[in-house]
C-alpha cells in the first residue's frame, strides 16, 4: 500500500503548521500584567470620588504587602469601600478572613460595625443592631467609633421606620464629637431625619417624648413645618423657639441656616413640577414616567403632602427653560425632570436652576456645584459600568466584548470597556455585529478566533489537496464575555456561543437582554447569562408584589414590558425626594427603591447598585439571593405605604 503523506508532503504539512501557529501567536492581543497599585492616596481618592469598587480593589492589594496590623487595617478599608457600593456579597466574603486577634479593641469593634452596616444592607435590622451593641459594649473604644456606631445605628433604624430612634442616637452621638462643624453636621443629619415626618407624626412622637433635648428637636421642627411658606414668620418662629429653649443644644449656625435658608430643600414642599415630554416621539416613555409618580401621589394619605403640577414639555428641548421657568413661576419649590438628554442639556446650559431639580436624565455638563442639582435615570454607560464591577468581582480580568454596530451599542460598549479598564482589567478583543440577522455566526466566530481557525484550515487543505478533519475551538483566553444585546438579538447569539464552545465561558449582560415578562420557552436559549436589573423587574412576591397590586391595581397595561422600568423610575423619583437631603450630605447612605438600593455620589449623580440574576431554564433566578426585602416597600394596613417608600413631606 502506498503511503498516504510522501515525506515532501509530511515536510511541508509541519512548516505551514508552524508558520500558521506563529500566525496565531502574532494576531493574538498581547496579555499585560496590570501593575498592583500600592498608593493609599490613591485608593482614599478613589473612595472620595465615589469610585468604591476601585478603591476596594486598591485596598486589598495594599492589604496584601502589608504587615500586622497595617494589613488589618486596610482589609477594614476595602470592605468599608464595598459596604458604600452596596456590594454586599463580596463585602461578606472579605470580612470573615480579617483575623483581629490580638490586635487592640478598635480593630474588633471596626469590624462589629462594618459587619451589621452588611446585615443591614442584607435586610437583617436585627442583626445588625445585636451587632452595634456588641461593639458598643466594649471597653477603651475610640470616641469616633463610639459616634460610629451611633451613625451606623441610626442608619438602621432609619431603614426599619423608626425614624424617631435615629434622633435619638444622633442626639447621643453628639456625646463624642469635639469639632463645632462636625456637631453642625450630625445636627444637619438629625434635622434632615425630621424634615421627613408630616406635621401629624411629629406631634404624635412629641406627646410621648420625654428627653427634654428631642422635645426641643420636635418643637422645633413643628414650628419651621407651619411656617416654612413665609421667610418673616420663619424668622419669627425660629426666634421665638430659641428664647423658649435657651439651653437647647441646637448650635447658633444651625440656627441661623434655619432662620435665613439657602436655595435648597429645607421645610416641607408644597409644590412640585413634573416636567415630561408627555406629546413626543418619546410619548409612551414620558407617560410610564408620569403613571409611577402619579400612582404614589395618589397612595400617599399625608393631608400635607405638596401638590403635583404636571408639564407637557413636548417635543422641542429647545423650549425647556420655558416650561422650567414658568413652574417655577407658578410657585414649584422642587422640579422633576426634564426627561431626555437633550432636554436635560438645553436646561443645565441655561444655568438658571433656581430651585432644587430632580433631572431624570445624566449630563457631563458641568453644574454649578451651589445648585442643589441631582441626576437620576437609567443611563446605558451605568449598567455597563456594573457589569464590569460584577465581573471583575466575580475574579474575572480578561474580557471579549460583542455589541450591536450601533449608536446604542457603541456608547454601552465603551461604558464596559471604560469601567473595566480603569478596574485593571484587560479587553482582549471586541466585535461589532448587524442587529436584526438570523445568523451570527460570524462575528461570534471572530469573537472567539475560530474565523483564523477556518482560514488556517482552508490554506491547509488546499495546500494538502485533501479533505481534513477540522473541529473549531474557541480561544483560551478569554475569560468572560459582555454581550450587548436585546432579548430577541440575544435569543440568537448565545446559542451560537454555545455551538462554538465558549458554553462555560461566563456571559454577562445589563438589562436590556430581559423582556420583564416571564417567557420560558423564548428565552431557554437565554440560559447561563448573567444580567443586573431592578427589584422591580426580578421580584414578584412578597412586599414588592403588593405594592405593585396597590399601585397598578393589576390593570397598568405596560406591566412586566420593558416599559416598567420606566413606571419604576417615576415611583422612585417620588419615594426619594424627602430623602435627598440626607444622600447628598452623610456618604454612603442608601435608599432602597424599586428601581434599585440608591445612593448619591459626586456632582449629584444617583448611583443604583442592580440586583444580579442567571438565566436558568428560560426563567431569570436571582442570584442575591442573601439579601432580605421582606420589610422594604411594606404596606401599612393595606392603605399607607410605608416609609421610605411614600414620603410625607
Amino acid at each position: 500500500m502506498k503511503p498516504i503523506f510522501t515525506a515532501r508532503v509530511w515536510a511541508t504539512l509541519f512548516a505551514l503548521a508552524g508558520f500558521l501557529a506563529l500566525q496565531g501567536c502574532v494576531t493574538r492581543p498581547p496579555l499585560r500584567p496590570t501593575a498592583p497599585r500600592i498608593n493609599a492616596a490613591d485608593a482614599e481618592h478613589a473612595e472620595r470620588a465615589g469610585e468604591y469598587v476601585l478603591a476596594a480593589h486598591d485596598y486589598k492589594q495594599l492589604a496584601q504587602l502589608a504587615s500586622p496590623p497595617q494589613r488589618q487595617r486596610f482589609q477594614l478599608d476595602a470592605v468599608g469601600a464595598l459596604v458604600k457600593a452596596a456590594q454586599v456579597r463580596e463585602a461578606r466574603e472579605q470580612i470573615r478572613s480579617i483575623d483581629t486577634a490580638g490586635l487592640a479593641p478598635s480593630f474588633l469593634a471596626r469590624k462589629r460595625i462594618l459587619e451589621a452596616r452588611i446585615a443591614s444592607l442584607e435586610g437583617h435590622p436585627r442583626r445588625s443592631i445585636s451587632l452595634l451593641d456588641l461593639a458598643a459594649r466594649m471597653r477603651n473604644l475610640d470616641p469616633s467609633l463610639q459616634a460610629e456606631i451611633l451613625q451606623a445605628r441610626a442608619r438602621t433604624e432609619i431603614k426599619v421606620n423608626r425614624p424617631i430612634d435615629a434622633v435619638i442616637d444622633l442626639i447621643a452621638r453628639e456625646r463624642f464629637i469635639v469639632n463645632s462643624n462636625e456637631i453642625t453636621a450630625n445636627q444637619q443629619q438629625l434635622w434632615h431625619i425630621l424634615q421627613t415626618l408630616s406635621r401629624a407624626n411629629l406631634k404624635l412622637a412629641l406627646s410621648s417624648a420625654r428627653n427634654p433635648v428631642l422635645v426641643g428637636w420636635l418643637q422645633l421642627a413643628i414650628a419651621v413645618a407651619e411656617n416654612a411658606g413665609d421667610p418673616n414668620q420663619l424668622a419669627m418662629a425660629v426666634d421665638v423657639w430659641q428664647k423658649s429653649h435657651p439651653g437647647h443644644p441646637a448650635t447658633p449656625s444651625f440656627i441661623r441656616s434655619l432662620a435665613s435658608p439657602v436655595p435648597g430643600i429645607i421645610g416641607r414642599i408644597n409644590r412640585i413640577a413634573l416636567l415630561l415630554p408627555l406629546t413626543s416621539g418619546f410619548s409612551t416613555q414620558a407617560a410610564a414616567v408620569k403613571d409611577g409618580f402619579m400612582a404614589m401621589d395618589a397612595a400617599n394619605i399625608d393631608p400635607d403632602k405638596p401638590t403635583i403640577m404636571v408639564y407637557d414639555t413636548g417635543a422641542d428641548s429647545t423650549q425647556i427653560t420655558k416650561y422650567y421657568d414658568t413652574a417655577v413661576a407658578n410657585g414649584a419649590q422642587l422640579v422633576v425632570g426634564p426627561l431626555g438628554h437633550d432636554a436635560v442639556r438645553q436646561l443645565v446650559k441655561a444655568d438658571d436652576l433656581r430651585v432644587p431639580t430632580l433631572l431624570l436624565s445624566r449630563t457631563n455638563q458641568k453644574i454649578d456645584p451651589s445648585r442643589q442639582v441631582f441626576q437620576f435615570g437609567l443611563p446605558l454607560e451605568q449598567e455597563a459600568k456594573q457589569v464590569a464591577e460584577r465581573a471583575y468581582l466575580d475574579g474575572h480580568r480578561r474580557a471579549a466584548i460583542l455589541y450591536p454596530d450601533t449608536a446604542w451599542g457603541q456608547r454601552i460598549a465603551s461604558g464596559f470597556s471604560n469601567a473595566w479598564q480603569r478596574l485593571g482589567g484587560i479587553v482582549l478583543t471586541s466585535v461589532a455585529y448587524q442587529p436584526g440577522m438570523g445568523d451570527y455566526s460570524q462575528p461570534v466566530k471572530q469573537l472567539l478566533n475560530i474565523t483564523q481557525s477556518d482560514e488556517r484550515e482552508d490554506r491547509l487543505q488546499k495546500l494538502l489537496k485533501i479533505k481534513l478533519k477540522f473541529d473549531p475551538r474557541p480561544r483560551k483566553d478569554i475569560d468572560m464575555i459582555f454581550l450587548a444585546a436585546d432579548a430577541q438579538n440575544g435569543r440568537l447569539i448565545k446559542p451560537q456561543l454555545n455551538y462554538y464552545r465558549a458554553m462555560q465561558i461566563p456571559v454577562y449582560a445589563t438589562s436590556h437582554i430581559f423582556t420583564g415578562n416571564m417567557d420560558p420557552i423564548r428565552d431557554a436559549d437565554l440560559d447561563g447569562i448573567m444580567f443586573g436589573d431592578m427589584p422591580w423587574m426580578l421580584i414578584h412576591d412578597g412586599s414588592i408584589k403588593a405594592l405593585r397590586t396597590q399601585l397598578q391595581h393589576g390593570n397598568w397595561k405596560y406591566a412586566h414590558t420593558a416599559l416598567d422600568r420606566l413606571y419604576a423610575l417615576g415611583v422612585d423619583s417620588y419615594a426619594v425626594i424627602p430623602q435627598l437631603n440626607r444622600l447628598s450630605t452623610e456618604q454612603g447612605v442608601h435608599f432602597d427603591g424599586v428601581t434599585s438600593s440608591l445612593s448619591i455620589g459626586p456632582h449629584g449623580r444617583f448611583h443604583r447598585q442592580l440586583l444580579w440574576a442567571q438565566f436558568q431554564k428560560g426563567v431569570p433566578q436571582l442570584l442575591d439571593t442573601f439579601l432580605n426585602y421582606k420589610g422594604q416597600f411594606a404596606l401599612d394596613d393595606g392603605a399607607e405605604i410605608d416609609s421610605p417608600s411614600i414620603p410625607a413631606q
